[in-house]
């Protein structure tokens, strides 16, 4: 569990700090204000494989660039990930380094530095994780190149890789043999990071793998009751879309309901819960939680959260805008056993910095009921 946590130089934390973190961590903050980006450094510094961690982001992200391929000439332009937009103020120089700590019990460590290429020093290609595939069509390489250094430490374990960087700062798109990266990391380790975009079939059948025939199962149908309380079974089909292929069984009716027709709640609060189940006594993380879900079901899936990730020892950071969404943590946090258990912290920017600002249950709770606005 992180206790604590600092950036530097990754996105729009130029320098930030926050102490004093819960378990169960709702983040609030004005648009631009660095939620989205809090997420993705706890997923970077909690990820078992922070190279996947960075493609699964950049994607989510929409920042890389499609190759081509021009049939006449049998010659194409490579396609990559844009790397630079990581860095504070998107600089992109030789020597930038960003760092990611925690000095929990584990201290966690995370450097992430962009490094100019030598002659005599030219990363091993079996380190690397993006080159081009050897048997397909020539691609222009630019021959002046940089790499991305990742060094990580902490959670039992240490690593040190690289990934080569071609001069415009694209991280390479097309795979050399064994060093291929899937382009989502979230059926992966016990860090998962839901975006505001839908999980595809492939990625909650992996994690329905993991969870279907055990007791967490249960835990995911109870979550599904809180939207339609006749849910009693789930099931995966191979059918290879979100819509078809996940059908629900309702208490009273004779052929099974396809996902697809419950509404975007259904879909959402199934990739919450069985991803939470999923990372055990890992982190999860959820940017705009409330996407999809009605005012009046934010309380149960709170409490649902809150008691889940309690029995095994989960951490969870979720961000909103919503007043709605603030409403119902501190409600159901009233009522849980422990009310540190969990926590809001705002993100506030001032003069191009940001620094957090906690709220303990007892703060949020008199905030709430005097309607002070702390998002």
């Amino acid at each position: 569990m992180l206790h604590n946590l600092v950036i530097e130089n990754y996105r729009l934390f130029k320098y930030f700090e926050v102490t004093s973190l819960a378990r169960v961590n709702l983040i609030v903050g004005t648009n631009n204000s660095g939620k989205s980006s809090l997420l993705e450094a706890i997923h970077l510094l909690t990820s078992d494989d922070v190279r996947s961690s960075l493609i699964y982001l950049l994607n989510e992200r929409g920042e890389y660039v499609s190759g081509t391929i021009d049939p006449r000439l049998e010659r194409g332009t490579r396609g990559g990930y844009q790397v630079s937009h990581i860095f504070h103020e998107r600089l992109q120089k030789f020597g930038q380094v960003i760092r990611i700590s925690s000095n929990n019990n584990q201290n966690p460590n995370l450097k992430i530095a962009l490094l100019e290429s030598k002659d005599d020093h030219i990363p091993d290609p079996n380190q690397l994780s993006f080159f081009p595939d050897k048997d397909d069509v020539e691609i222009e390489i630019d021959e002046q190149f940089g790499y991305l250094n990742f060094e990580h430490s902490g959670f039992e374990s240490e690593s040190r890789v690289s990934m080569r960087l071609e001069a415009d700062g694209l991280v390479f798109a097309r795979p050399y043999s064994k060093t291929y990266l899937r382009r989502t990391s979230l059926p992966i380790g016990a860090s998962k990071l839901i975006t505001t975009n839908y999980l595809g079939y492939d990625e909650l059948a992996v994690l329905w793998d993991k969870i279907t025939l055990t007791p967490k199962e249960d835990k995911v149908v109870e979550a599904l009751q809180i939207l339609e309380p006749d849910v009693n079974r789930i099931s995966f089909t191979s059918s290879q879309t979100s819509n078809s292929g996940i059908l629900l069984r309702l208490n009273g009716q004779e052929e099974p309901i396809p996902l697809g027709n419950m509404g975007d709640g259904m879909r959402r609060i199934l990739a919450i819960v069985a991803s939470l189940v999923s990372v055990g006594k890992g982190t999860l993380l959820v940017d705009e939680i409330d996407t999809g879900l009605y005012y009046a079901v934010l309380k149960d899936m709170w409490r649902l959260i809150l008691e889940t990730a309690y029995k095994q020892n989960a951490q969870v950071f979720a961000t909103t805008h919503s007043w709605d969404c603030v409403k119902a943590f501190q409600q159901a946090l009233d009522e849980f056993q422990n009310s540190e258990f969990g926590r809001l912290i705002r993100l506030e920017k001032t003069d191009n910095q940001i620094k957090a600002v906690p709220y303990l249950a007892d703060e949020l709770s008199i905030a709430i009921k005097q309607d002070i606005e702390v998002r």
